[in-house]
């Protein structure tokens, strides 16, 4: 039987237009980014590094509809200036997921492009640009991104903490805390509800939870649940069970809470060391229905965290967020950064877990199988807002 898997998946969800390859370039970026440099100084040391990666812009695939890819007829060069670009970048709400977006239609369905990105020394080159590009939207270089967000009138920006000394950085405003009493949890004291760990839109994924990776017998997508929670001894409890999916927007609140109350038995906020590759980013955003009948075992070794919830109706339940693209940053509460079972401690539900900085991300919750099967509301909740 179909084991339906239904993920938490917060991502930041942009339309993706016109790629920003052509003339529009910010010339904001004059001088040369450290992971420029650093892939500029690998590229001359590794000739087959750098055979690899003229092989992977070689060999771009066209997108859906037949559709021009922007890499074809580029070259490293191109790939420095858009590097270059990016890393200096400030985002607002419309275009957040343009250079996210254009950089995975260089590996699209691309195996060398897949390579560039997930073999070394190529994956360690992403994970340096992600933590240092984090560094610069750390800084107050960055301060300038946050006053577009500020006079956006379509952000619920009344609903935000703003510091008495002001935002000292892009990061600074986009973890900014919501004001108590904002997001009341529902059923606080009725141990089976379960609540959502964000402001999100919900959907459905189909991966089989198993203890292996790979296709099941029956030609389901799988999720090894072990991988997934680095190893943990707990993992055999969520085979075969289900979980629900929350799509987080840009300008939507970034910290995720418990969804449920309980006693975290096991966490840890540093498993994995990949952000980039996978292969169909196109199909994963999906024209605004996002996740819908994609693969998420991309995600098992993908940098994130989990907790384990332990529960008197619902069991065990795991909560995994999942740094994607250019998030570098799984921030967990001291509370929560590193439990075992010897040393449990409890939690509420509503609960503040720990946050994303900017960029793609998503946070999963795994359940039992057999005690959380389907989505439902009440009459007169909230379904969805128009346009998202």
């Amino acid at each position: 039987m179909t084991k339906i898997f239904t993920t938490c998946f917060v991502f930041l969800l942009f339309t993706f237009a016109n790629p920003v390859m052509a003339d529009d370039r910010m010339n904001h970026a004059a001088q040369e980014s450290p992971p420029v440099a650093k892939l500029k100084m690998l590229l001359a040391e590794d000739e087959k590094f750098r055979l690899n990666l003229e092989s992977a812009i070689a060999n771009v695939k066209p997108l859906p509809g037949n559709q021009p890819n922007p890499w074809q007829g580029k070259s490293i060069e191109d790939l420095y200036a858009f590097l270059n670009e990016w890393f200096y970048f400030l985002p607002n709400k419309e275009n957040g997921l343009d250079r996210i977006m254009e950089f995975s239609l260089l590996y699209y369905k691309n195996p060398q492009g897949l390579a560039f990105i997930n073999q070394q020394p190529g994956r360690s080159w992403a994970l340096q640009f992600v933590e240092e590009r984090g560094k610069f939207l750390d800084s107050p270089a960055s301060l300038d991104g946050v006053k577009q967000w500020l006079e956006d009138s379509s952000i619920n920006n009344e609903e935000f903490v703003v510091p008495a000394d002001g935002y000292k950085s892009f990061n600074d405003y986009f973890v900014r805390d919501i004001k108590p009493g904002r997001r009341p949890v529902d059923s606080r004291e009725n141990d089976s509800v379960v609540v959502s760990p964000a402001d999100c839109i919900v959907n459905l994924i189909n991966n089989e939870i198993t203890a292996e990776s790979g296709i099941a017998l029956k030609g389901n997508m799988t999720l090894n649940i072990s991988t997934l929670l680095g190893g943990s001894e707990f993992a055999p409890k969520f085979i075969g069970g289900s979980a629900y999916a929350c799509f987080l927007m840009p300008d939507n609140y970034h910290h995720y809470h418990a969804p449920v109350a309980g006693i975290v038995v096991e966490a840890s906020d540093s498993i994995g060391n990949k952000l980039f590759g996978s292969a169909d980013l196109i199909g994963m955003v999906n024209r605004g229905n996002p996740g819908y009948n994609q693969d998420f075992s991309v995600f098992e070794e993908f940098k994130h965290g989990y907790l384990i919830i332990e529960t008197e109706s619902l069991g065990s339940v795991a909560m995994v967020p999942v740094g994607l693209q250019t998030v570098g940053s799984v921030v967990f509460r001291d509370k929560f950064k590193k439990v075992a079972a010897s040393s449990p401690v409890a939690v509420k539900k509503g609960e503040e877990v720990g946050h994303f900085a900017y960029g793609g991300s998503t946070v999963l919750l795994i359940f039992e199988k057999g005690k959380f099967n389907s989505l439902s509301v009440k009459q007169g909740q909230q379904i969805g807002i128009a346009g998202h």
